[in-house]
């Protein structure tokens, strides 16, 4: 198994030689399908170090609990720039699960309170954001610890200390 990108967990399932091209000599590529839903397949050139760059393992119990512990306020701060906090934020998402995706996700939240008090929302990318970045610390925590992925942010939240919202 490897975590490809922000598609999340997947299975290794060939190495096939391929060609896109008609005529053309095929390269070799790694076939990943997505854990979650196998329909979805991913071609991974093996031969290109950006797109291998984002292959990583899977986190286990411990990685998890170093990231937790290592949690700190201020990593993450909320740019007002839309644009801006929008390459920020897309950057964070593409280094995968992590503290600073943690961090952001708890920027986010509290800019949604704080949002929330003046009764306004989040705009629809930041919404987005938010859905896209726990959908992806759910599937790899929930993987690491088996565990049913919507458990995964009461478990967070107990480690944390946060109450739950009302």
């Amino acid at each position: 198994y490897v975590v490809h990108g922000t598609n999340g967990i997947c299975v290794v399932d060939s190495i096939e030689r391929i060609s896109f091209t008609a005529g053309a000599p095929g390269e070799y590529y790694y076939v990943l399908r997505q854990n979650k839903n196998p329909s979805n397949k991913f071609f991974v050139p093996m031969k290109n170090e950006e797109m291998l760059s984002k292959l990583r393992e899977p986190m286990r119990r411990e990685d998890i609990e170093d990231i937790l512990m290592g949690l700190s306020d201020d990593d993450v701060k909320w740019i007002n720039d839309r644009r801006e906090r929008g390459d920020y934020f897309k950057d964070i998402l593409h280094d995968g699960v992590s503290g600073r995706l943690l961090n952001m996700i708890i920027c986010i939240y509290e800019k949604k309170r704080e949002l929330a008090k003046n009764g306004k929302k989040l705009s629809v990318t930041d919404q987005g954001t938010l859905k896209t970045a726990e959908k992806l610390v759910e599937e790899e925590f929930a993987w690491a610890l088996d565990m049913d992925p919507q458990d995964v942010p009461a478990f967070i939240r107990r480690r944390l200390h946060i109450q739950e919202e009302e």
